[in-house]
């Protein structure tokens, strides 16, 4: 036998390893708290994106009477950021192929 049919028959007859299992992360919600925010700002360094997080209690005024309130902000590394983007653009795709589009213009939202 050549030296590749050889080589290509004992490479069929070896064991096959299986691929090593994903490790499981472990995680404590313990302390987590909830809100709500119907308004984000997005502000970013050389180091840091930061995610400003609020209520604007009049949605769809375009100048609300009362001020947004600005109550949380998350500040993540530019990769945990990039992950959280292509995360949110999956979950949104998968949201608007189950229930349609989400509409951003608020006058097109709004029913007379």
């Amino acid at each position: 036998m050549s030296d590749k049919k050889e080589e290509q028959k004992q490479a069929e007859q070896a064991p096959q390893t299986p691929a090593p299992a994903q490790a499981q992360v472990q995680v404590d919600t313990t302390g987590m708290k909830s809100g709500y925010a119907n308004v984000v700002g997005i502000a970013a360094n050389i180091n840091e994106v930061y995610l400003t997080f609020g209520v604007n209690s009049d949605p769809y005024n375009p100048t609300p009477s009362e001020p947004v309130k600005l109550d949380n902000r998350v500040i993540m590394t530019p990769d945990a950021a990039k992950r959280l983007c292509l995360n949110l653009n999956a979950t949104l795709a998968a949201f608007e192929q189950r229930f349609g589009v989400i509409e951003l213009d608020l006058q097109k939202r709004i029913r007379s």
